[in-house]
C-alpha cells in the first residue's frame, strides 16, 4: 500500500481555484504532471498548490514513487479535467513524472490509491478514465504512449483492489489513522468515544476549518494499521480514512 499524507489547500485558497463543494464523485480522472525537472515530485506539486498555484488548475491527488499526497478532499470541484463534467464529477490524480524518480513505481502507487479511492467512494472501476476522455488532450502522457498500457495499468488496480495487507517482516514505522471530516464536533467525539473505549486507542479531535476529523494514536506497522483501518470502516465510524505516516 502507498503512503498516504495530506497537505490540504486552504479553504480560502481553494474556493478561487475549484468550482464549489459539490463533486458527485463519480470519476476517478488520470493525469500525468508532465513536469519531468527534477525534484517535480509530489510534495513539490503539493506544495505549489498549497502555496497558491499560479495557473487556473487544481487536483486532489499528486502520486510520486514514494507517496500520495492529498491536496484537496473529494467534496471540491478541482480544475483539472478540461471540461464541466469532468471537473464536477471527478477526483483528479496526477502521476509524478520528474526525471530523478521512478515512473514506473509511481503509476504503481497510483494504481493503489485509486484502489483505496474506489472502494472508499463505491466508484466503478469503469469510471477510471484518462484526462483525455474528458478534453482530448495527450494525459497521460506516457500510458498513453504505451511505456505501461492503460490495460496493465487497470489491471494494477485490481489487483490492489484484491490483495490482502501485506505484513512485512521488521516492519517497525509508525502510522496514525485520519478520518473524513465530519461537520458537527459532536459527530466526531461520538466516534473519539468509540476509539477510546471500545478499541482502547489513543485519539484526538482536530479541527479543519469548519469541520472536524479524529486522528488516531500511533500503530506499528502498516499491518497493524490496515487492521486498524478495516475495523473503523467494518463499525461505519468513517466512510474515508488515510493512513499517514507518524
Amino acid at each position: 500500500m502507498v503512503t498516504i499524507r495530506q497537505k490540504l489547500v486552504s479553504a480560502t485558497q481553494a474556493a478561487k481555484i475549484t468550482n464549489g463543494k459539490n463533486n458527485a464523485k463519480k470519476y476517478i480522472v488520470v493525469h500525468e504532471t508532465d513536469n519531468t525537472s527534477v525534484g517535480a515530485d509530489a510534495d513539490a506539486h503539493a506544495r505549489l498548490q498549497a502555496n497558491g498555484n499560479s495557473r487556473d488548475a487544481s487536483w486532489h491527488w499528486q502520486v510520486d514513487d514514494k507517496e500520495a499526497v492529498q491536496s484537496f478532499e473529494h467534496y471540491w470541484e478541482c480544475w483539472g479535467a478540461g471540461t464541466y463534467i469532468g471537473n464536477n464529477q471527478g477526483i483528479q490524480i496526477e502521476i509524478c513524472v520528474n526525471s530523478d524518480g521512478n515512473f514506473n513505481k509511481a503509476v504503481e502507487n497510483a494504481a493503489s490509491l485509486i484502489a483505496k479511492i474506489i472502494k472508499d467512494e463505491n466508484i466503478s472501476i469503469h469510471n477510471i478514465v484518462q484526462h483525455n476522455y474528458f478534453s482530448g488532450k495527450n494525459c497521460p502522457r506516457n500510458i498513453r504512449a504505451g511505456k505501461i498500457s492503460w490495460s496493465n495499468f487497470l489491471k494494477m488496480i485490481t489487483n490492489a483492489s484484491t490483495q490482502p495487507p501485506e505484513n512485512p517482516p521488521g516492519d517497525t514505522l509508525k502510522y496514525r489513522i485520519l478520518t473524513g471530516t465530519y461537520s458537527t464536533r459532536k459527530a466526531a467525539e461520538s466516534v473519539l468515544d468509540v476509539m477510546k473505549k471500545r478499541f482502547g486507542w489513543v485519539a484526538y479531535i482536530e479541527q479543519d476549518g469548519a469541520k472536524y476529523r479524529v486522528k488516531t494514536g500511533t500503530f506499528t506497522g502498516m499491518h497493524a494499521a490496515q487492521n486498524a483501518e478495516i475495523k473503523i470502516k467494518t463499525t461505519k465510524l468513517a466512510q474515508v480514512t488515510y493512513i499517514v505516516s507518524a
